[in-house]
């Protein structure tokens, strides 16, 4: 496996945690597990962005691994 594909992989996977962490926060109704979810999702959408413009960076250096 590429590491442009690695980090695709865990863009994808950043992107389910991040929706999971968003449902339990709906779902619950304990206030401060729905803020600390809401928290940590916070969190995993700044880690999402900073993947997003890797995967940027990595297909202008590397054609090849645009559009995987």
């Amino acid at each position: 496996m590429t590491v442009g594909s690695q980090v695709k992989q865990c863009l994808s996977s950043i992107k389910s945690i991040e929706a999971s962490l968003s449902s339990l926060a709906l779902r619950t109704q304990d206030t401060k597990a729905k803020q600390t979810f809401h928290e940590t999702m916070m969190i995993m959408d700044e880690i999402k962005n900073d993947l997003k413009q890797r995967v940027s960076e990595i297909e202008r250096e590397e054609y090849q691994y645009k559009g995987f």
